[in-house]
């Protein structure tokens, strides 16, 4: 079970950019975005996840990965029970990590994006 986000409208989003700037811009703005929220996720983790059981294993388990030459990037949790402390139980609350990385980091990328078409 994993936990994803997306953003709707992306195939027409870089078809728009790619018209209006080169290629190579929009790949590092994903690439500086995608690995910012990886290591702000990482950073974080410590002090999401404030339970007895924490060991550390989600936090090495946080990665990130680049697909479509570079224009999409992906960070992510590894361990099998992450959708459960992510998104809480009947029996345990939720804690989530990616989901407020995500949110903050999506405010980033958009500023980062607009800059490169003015």
């Amino acid at each position: 079970m994993a936990i994803n986000y997306k953003f709707n409208g992306m195939d027409k989003l870089q078809k728009g950019l790619l018209e209006r700037v080169s290629k190579d811009k929009v790949v590092s703005v994903v690439k500086k975005n995608t690995t910012q929220m990886q290591q702000t996720a990482m950073s974080k983790a410590s002090s999401v996840y404030t339970k007895g059981y924490s060991t550390g294993d989600t936090k090495k388990s946080i990665s990130v990965s680049f697909e479509n030459s570079g224009m999409s990037g992906t960070t992510g949790m590894g361990m099998e029970y992450n959708p459960y402390t992510e998104r809480g139980t009947r029996f345990m609350a939720a804690e989530p990590l990616l989901k407020p990385t995500f949110n903050s980091q999506k405010t980033k990328f958009k500023s980062d994006l607009e800059k490169l078409i003015k």
